[in-house]
């Protein structure tokens, strides 16, 4: 293992965006190809759910790369690839760019940071906000003037993008087959990204010195099946490092750290775990 993580220690960018590209081809097609697997059984049903929300969660891991400058060596390439890894979830990635490049300038502060929209008092209101949140994207970039011409075009292409595609893939196995397929892939990939790596990323919101406004799980484990989301405090401190990049610096963890969702969490230059 140690031999692995040394390998990874030394990633160039090239191979980073390659990973990047192969990881992003294979959580596309997988998502929107699994329709065409008809699920016999609750049991099969709910295991369809799962795989496809995770896939939708490994989509967007990527697309967070792409928002980074890290699936390609151009804004333009960047872009494509973005709007391709968000396709399966049917949100614009101009959006999701935009504001989640707003969510870096101004970490945990409420009203500049779009997704201080999730800071709320009352746990009951986290799954409706994880849910909403890609429709506040939008509403919060107009309302602070941040939002264009240009941007409503590739908006407004992007969902007929996606309203064509899907009914291309409804028009062969069935409305019913993709609405029972994707809406509860949604619900659950949004909380498990917007709770896991956004709520508990930055618990407390702390709006002092950097390394207080997010933290890092501990563990391996974590790392690897967030594709890096994990390492939130770095990607914060250093968002020109490309998930592959970070793995040399995970915070070490036994086992019980890690299955108990342990945090390296800072508050005002000390360390709690």
């Amino acid at each position: 293992m140690e031999a692995t993580i040394n390998r990874f220690r030394t990633v160039t960018r090239g191979r980073a965006v390659g990973v990047n590209r192969m990881t992003t081809a294979v959580a596309v097609t997988g998502s929107l190809g699994s329709y065409f697997w008809q699920p016999g059984g609750v049991i099969f049903y709910v295991l369809d759910i799962v795989v496809r929300a995770y896939l939708h969660f490994v989509a967007g891991s990527m697309a967070h790369e792409a928002a980074h400058g890290h699936l390609g060596n151009s804004k333009t390439a960047n872009r494509w690839w973005g709007r391709l890894a968000m396709f399966p979830t049917a949100v614009p990635f101009v959006t999701f760019r935009k504001t989640h490049l707003r969510h870096h300038a101004a970490t945990n502060v409420a009203g500049d940071d779009p997704d201080a929209f999730m800071n709320v008092r009352r746990p009951w209101q986290i799954p409706l906000r994880a849910w909403a949140l890609p429709n506040y994207w939008l509403v919060w970039l107009v309302r602070n003037g941040r939002w264009n011409r240009t941007d409503t075009v590739e908006y407004v292409v992007s969902r007929l993008g996606h309203v064509a595609v899907y009914a291309a893939i409804a028009a062969h196995v069935g409305i019913g087959r993709v609405a029972l397929g994707l809406f509860p892939a949604l619900v659950l990939h949004s909380f498990l990204l917007w709770y896991g790596f956004a709520v508990k990323t930055h618990e407390g919101y702390s709006t002092g010195a950097a390394e207080t406004r997010s933290h890092n799980y501990r563990g391996r484990f974590l790392y690897w099946f967030s594709f890096g989301l994990s390492m939130h405090r770095l990607h914060h401190l250093r968002p020109g490092l490309a998930w592959l990049q970070m793995a040399g610096r995970v915070p070490s963890a036994t086992w019980r750290q890690s299955l108990s969702l342990a945090r390296d969490m800072h508050a005002e230059g000390r360390s709690a775990g």
